[in-house]
C-alpha cells in the first residue's frame, strides 16, 4: 500500500474547500462593477473584519442582499439593500449582490431599457419595485414606443379576458380628474392609445379609476390603483 503524506491529504481537502466556497460565491452573488472603488450611500447594516471575499460572502446571510469587500484593510460591509444610484468615491472596494429580478432580461429601445415583471401588484407597490431596480413605471411617449412594447414585452401575455392580464404603466390622473400625467416625470400625456370607451372613470364613481394600465394588444385602460397587475419598468 502506498502511503500518502498527511500534508498532501490536508492540501487536497483545503483546495476542495476553496472550490466549494468559490462555487458558492459565483452561484449566489454577482460582482457590481458600477460600485467598484465607490461607496453606495445607503445604510450599512454591519461592518466586519474578514480574511477574504469568500469569508465576507459567508457573513451575508440570511437577509442581506449585497456586500462589499476592501482587500487592503480586510473590511467587509454587509447591506440590506444595494440599489442606490447615489455613490461616493472610496478606493479599493468591490461589491457583490444576490441575483434579483433587477438582473432579468432588460430589453433596449431608443436609449432606454424595459422589463416586464409578472408579479401582480398594485400600482403604488409596482412603483416601489421599479425604484429598487433604479427604474420607474413605463412612460409611453409615442406610437412607435407603444407598438414596440406590444411586440416585444407583451407578445407572450394572453388571457381569455384581456382585463385580467394587463400591465401597469406610470400614468394616472390622481391630482386632477381627466388630466393624465406620467408619475415619474410629472409630465402630461402627449400620446394616448385608449381602448374604446376608455378612460371611463366618469362612469364608475363608486370605484375611482385613477391609474393607467396597458393590455397585451397595446390599448390603454384606466383602473383602480389598488388593482393587482403585471407592471413594466423603464430606465
Amino acid at each position: 500500500m502506498i502511503a500518502i503524506p498527511v500534508c498532501l491529504i490536508f492540501w487536497c481537502l483545503w483546495m476542495k474547500l476553496i472550490a466549494i466556497k468559490s462555487e458558492m460565491l459565483t452561484r449566489n452573488f454577482s460582482q457590481q462593477p458600477s460600485y467598484t472603488d465607490k461607496w453606495p450611500k445607503v445604510i450599512i447594516a454591519e461592518e466586519y473584519r474578514a480574511e477574504s471575499t469568500l469569508s465576507c460572502a459567508s457573513m451575508c446571510r440570511p437577509y442581506c442582499s449585497c456586500f462589499g469587500y476592501q482587500h487592503s484593510t480586510k473590511t467587509c460591509r454587509v447591506f440590506d439593500f444595494c440599489g442606490s444610484q447615489d455613490t461616493g468615491n472610496e478606493t479599493g472596494w468591490v461589491y457583490y449582490k444576490t441575483p434579483t429580478e433587477c438582473d432579468g432580461n432588460w430589453m433596449a429601445y431608443n436609449g432606454h431599457y424595459y422589463i416586464l415583471n409578472q408579479t401582480k401588484l398594485s400600482q403604488p407597490d409596482a412603483i416601489s419595485e421599479c425604484k429598487k431596480c433604479g427604474s420607474f413605471l413605463v412612460e409611453i411617449n409615442d406610437e412607435d414606443e407603444n407598438k414596440w412594447i406590444e411586440k416585444h414585452l407583451l407578445k407572450d401575455v394572453y388571457c381569455t379576458d384581456k382585463y385580467d392580464c394587463s400591465s401597469w404603466t406610470g400614468g394616472n390622473d390622481i391630482d386632477t380628474e381627466g388630466q393624465f400625467v406620467w408619475g415619474h416625470s410629472i409630465t402630461p400625456f402627449t400620446f394616448t392609445n385608449w381602448e374604446p370607451y376608455n378612460p371611463d372613470d366618469i362612469y364608475y364613481q363608486i370605484k375611482i379609476r385613477d391609474c393607467v394600465d396597458i393590455f397585451y394588444d397595446g390599448q390603454w385602460n384606466d383602473r383602480p390603483c389598488d388593482f393587482l397587475a403585471n407592471f413594466i419598468c423603464e430606465k
